[in-house]
């Protein structure tokens, strides 16, 4: 009768120190589960965001709308992701520039700023951050810092391909560039390593399980000798 009440709490025990294990693991896959991609979201902006950070927040706010979320320009694609009232950008009321239009007139085609030639007529960001306060937004030139400008340029040239090092920070000391956002390499894409929850609940489990083995063993060893 103890024996069967013994391998009861065993079972038990070892069923509890696995099941701890999934749940971690089931924990750790749902937070590391990327969020779907939604370019009508706004980009987070943490409490002290890098100069790339900003930008990309800033693109969002300012550039995205005309010139796509990815710089792809104002394409039919594009603006089919909007909702129906706003995919048209040129009806009375809006862009179109004519009497009694509330808003700012626009061409009826915007191009892309992610392009083939990186946008090579910029030789540095303090050029791009120059014409973009000087041109943007079309409605009201100027409107934005010289810093919000700089770290505009600065996500445009990330999304060419452009490294920061072409040209020098408006302030110091320089704050993260792209290098502050890494992505996973692919030596970790084929070598995935444990979180250390997860280690620590894989090594809980498994010293559980060879101490209730251990303990097992011994006591049939002693049964055996009487």
């Amino acid at each position: 009768m103890k024996n069967a009440a013994f391998n009861l709490l065993f079972l038990f025990a070892l069923s509890a120190a696995w099941s701890g294990v999934f749940r971690v693991q089931a924990v750790a896959a749902q937070e590391a589960s990327p969020t779907p991609y939604d370019p009508l979201v706004e980009p987070p902006l943490p409490p002290n965001p890098t100069e790339l950070e900003l930008g990309r927040n800033l693109y969002w706010h300012w550039c995205m709308t005309c010139h796509g979320d990815r710089g792809q320009g104002l394409t039919d694609e594009f603006r089919e992701i909007w909702e129906e009232d706003h995919q048209n950008c040129w009806a009375k009321g809006c862009h179109a520039g004519r009497p009694g239009d509330t808003g700012f007139p626009i061409p009826t085609y915007v191009p892309p700023v992610t392009v083939e030639d990186r946008l090579s007529q910029f030789d540095s960001l303090r050029g791009l951050a120059g014409y973009l306060k000087a041109t943007h937004p079309p409605q009201s030139p100027g409107a934005l810092t010289d810093e919000e400008y700089h770290a505009i340029a600065l996500f445009v040239f990330a999304m060419n391909g452009r490294g920061k090092e072409e040209s020098a920070p408006l302030s110091t000391p320089s704050p993260p560039t792209a290098a502050a956002l890494p992505l996973p390499s692919a030596e970790d894409k084929a070598n995935p390593r444990l979180a250390p929850a997860d280690a620590a609940a894989f090594i809980f489990a498994g010293l559980l399980t060879a101490g209730f083995v251990f303990f097992f063993r011994r006591r049939a060893n002693k049964e055996r000798g009487n």
